[in-house]
C-alpha cells in the first residue's frame, strides 16, 4: 500500500516565518481579563454597597414602623414600661445603628385625650446613603408611623416628643 499524498501547503504553514511570530505575539490577550477587572470593580463594589444601603434603610424603617407601633398600643392602654418618660423608653429600644437623629413624638390628632380618641406616635430616623462622605444631600428621613384609640385615659405619659 501507499502512503496517502499530503500536499504541499501543509508543509509550508509550519515552517517559521518571522513577521508572522510578532504579530501572533501581538495579538495575544495575557493580561486583558485582569484590566477590565479592574475597570468594572469600582462599579460592582459601588453597586454592592448601594444594595446593602437599601437593605439597611428597609429593615430601619420597618423596625420604625414596629417601634411605633408598640408605643402606640402602650399609649392606648396607658401602659409605661419603664419609669422614665414613655418617648425616651421608646428611643432606648431603638436597635437600629443606621439611623441618626432618631425622634419619638406621641400626639392626639383631635387635640384631646380622652377613651376613644385616637393617639399617633411617629418615630423617625435619618438615614446617611453616604456615611463616609456626611453629606446633607445623601440621607433621608424614614418614618414609622402608628395609630390607636386610646382605650384609657393616659395618666402615666404625656404628648411630645423626645
Amino acid at each position: 500500500m501507499t502512503a496517502p499524498f499530503r500536499h504541499a501547503s501543509n508543509f509550508r504553514s509550519h515552517r517559521r516565518q518571522p513577521g508572522r511570530l510578532a504579530v501572533a505575539r501581538a495579538r495575544q490577550e495575557h493580561g486583558q481579563a485582569l484590566v477590565e477587572f479592574v475597570l468594572l470593580l469600582p462599579i460592582l463594589l459601588l453597586l454592592v454597597f448601594g444594595i446593602v444601603q437599601f437593605g439597611m434603610a428597609l429593615n430601619s424603617a420597618n423596625d420604625e414602623t414596629h417601634l411605633a407601633n408598640e408605643v402606640a398600643r402602650y399609649a392606648a392602654v396607658n401602659e409605661n414600661p419603664s419609669p422614665e418618660a414613655l418617648q425616651k423608653w421608646a428611643k432606648s429600644q431603638a436597635d437600629s445603628g443606621a439611623l441618626a437623629e432618631q425622634l419619638v413624638c406621641i400626639s392626639f390628632p383631635n387635640g384631646t385625650s380622652n377613651i376613644g380618641d385616637p393617639v399617633e406616635v411617629k418615630v423617625t430616623g435619618t438615614m446617611n446613603w453616604l456615611p463616609i462622605l456626611k453629606l446633607e444631600a445623601a440621607s433621608t428621613v424614614v418614618e414609622g408611623k402608628a395609630d390607636m384609640r386610646l382605650e384609657a385615659a393616659p395618666t402615666n405619659y404625656t404628648a411630645g416628643c423626645a
